[in-house]
């Protein structure tokens, strides 16, 4: 006579969602892309804050599009501020965009592009960072030294946190 088994744990509870529910349909979201081509500086640019938070698919291609070709400056450089704080799985993307706006014919943007790559943190943009030291404009140059400088920081307490880590990892196994 054998003792029965104990019987199976119970299953885990369901995931709590860490995103909250969307705050407007997927029509009424249609309506705040629009407003990102409204005549008022401020309204596109609050339709593209909105449009960020709630995580809308269509955020990026309007950022993308609005940082390019918006006719106010400052909605411009906004827009290329919030990008330098995104990235994860769009990194690559976000980071070729900004590389790209350091091409931009007025200062101000490619200022903010260096500001923005510099934010990132993304070390593979070095060398077109470098391409900005040849810039005509003498604020633009100093922006890309500095974003170097910075770039080069991040990428040096990175190895040293690695190498800590690294250190710890083997004194725990020994």
């Amino acid at each position: 006579f054998k003792p029965k088994p104990p019987p199976p744990p119970p299953p885990p509870p369901p995931a709590i969602l860490t995103e909250p529910a969307p705050l407007i349909s997927p029509e009424e979201q249609a309506k705040v892309v629009k407003s990102a081509d409204d005549q008022e500086a401020e309204v596109r640019w609050q339709a593209i804050v909105f449009l960020d938070k709630m995580k809308v698919p269509a955020a990026f291609d309007v950022m993308f599009e609005k940082m390019k070709k918006d006719p106010d400056v400052d909605v411009r450089v906004k827009i290329i501020a919030l990008l330098g704080q995104r990235g994860g799985q769009r990194l690559a993307e976000i980071s070729q965009r900004l590389v790209a706006a350091t091409r931009d014919p007025l200062p101000e943007i490619r200022i903010a592009a260096l500001q923005a790559l510099d934010a990132l943190g993304d070390y593979s943009v070095g060398s077109a960072v470098t391409d900005c030291l040849k810039d005509p404009d003498e604020r633009v140059k100093l922006q890309a030294l500095k974003t170097l400088n910075s770039l080069q920081d991040k990428k040096a307490a990175m190895i040293e946190a690695e190498r800590r880590r690294q250190e710890e990892l083997r004194r725990k196994s020994e």
